[in-house]
């Protein structure tokens, strides 16, 4: 059986931690990932790998707070975003230096949408980090990225998990990372206070999107739940990305897909790096039974 893996990281917000646990298992099966390609959080994830830097990401990941997050937006509250987007990549950058993609030790490409041309954009070459930024930028909630003469957003957009785009030799296993699964999560796993804070977290989002607004929304009846603006926002995107996934898969089915539900948390909760890489790896054994009806991986 093959040894080698093209490896496709698809978007997802802070579920996108989970990529680091899939690469983390696939490397202690002594699988060799000859490439990757990734969209929006598994770029930022598969690019970072690619250029040798993950164990330093992931340590700086797991020592975030809730707080942490909130000092890593840099609110600007434009017309086209609520962040620049660029605080948390120069501080990525000062763990692990930008370089060209061309120089990196396994081939990589991250994905971006023009949005005026409305198509995909391809990054293989250039600065590794522009690309991340490129590949990343949440429509209305980071500005878009300006990269001669485009306007470029989220990866994700028009494909958030880009088999199609793979590099591979013929014996490569194809293995694809999906962390928007419409899978069932057992909540039960969660603590109250876990909870709590959660929903604190998610408050405060909110106010944010308020003042991007300028605006005071109406007191609505307590019995009656309605979707906050992110919520709203990203249940969209997740409607329309869930539905173009599921056509990538069956134009182009990967040797292994490894699923993590949607529901492991929210697209913003960045501070929970640790439990999202623990979820990559259970997933990742998961399908690996299912592709090998084996637990144990042969080296």
């Amino acid at each position: 059986m093959s040894r080698s893996v093209a490896l496709v990281l698809s978007s997802g917000g802070a579920r996108g931690y989970a990529h680091i646990g899939v690469i983390e298992a696939l490397e202690r099966h002594g699988f060799s990932i000859k490439s990757v390609t990734g969209c929006s959080m598994g770029a930022v994830v598969g690019g970072i790998y690619a250029a040798g830097g993950l164990d330093k990401f992931k340590a700086w990941a797991c020592k975030l707070e809730r707080t942490d997050v909130f000092k890593l937006y840099d609110f600007v509250f434009s017309s086209q975003g609520l962040i620049r987007g660029e605080r948390v990549f120069k501080q990525i950058e000062s763990y692990i230096p930008d370089r060209n993609i061309d120089e990196l030790k396994i081939p990589f490409k991250a994905l971006a949408t023009d949005l005026n041309a409305q198509k995909e954009i391809i990054f293989s070459t250039g600065s590794l980090y522009r690309a991340l930024r490129a590949s990343s930028t949440i429509p209305a909630v980071v500005k878009p990225t300006e990269f001669e003469g485009l306007e470029l957003l989220d990866g994700g957009i028009l494909n958030p998990l880009p088999i199609n785009h793979v590099t591979k030799d013929d014996n490569d296993l194809i293995v694809a990372v999906d962390v928007n699964a419409r899978i069932p999560y057992d909540h039960s796993r969660r603590t109250k206070t876990e909870i709590a804070e959660d929903r604190k977290f998610s408050i405060h989002l909110e106010k944010l999107a308020k003042k991007w607004f300028r605006k005071e929304t109406k007191r609505i009846n307590s019995s009656k739940k309605k979707l906050g603006f992110f919520d709203l926002m990203m249940k969209s995107i997740d409607m329309m990305q869930d539905r173009i996934t599921e056509n990538i898969i069956d134009r182009y089915p990967p040797d292994i897909l490894v699923q993590i539900s949607r529901s492991a948390c929210s697209t913003f909760d960045y501070y929970k790096a640790e439990k999202l890489i623990e979820e990559g790896k259970t997933a990742f054994e998961k399908a690996w039974i299912k592709f090998t009806g084996n637990s144990y991986v042969e080296r």
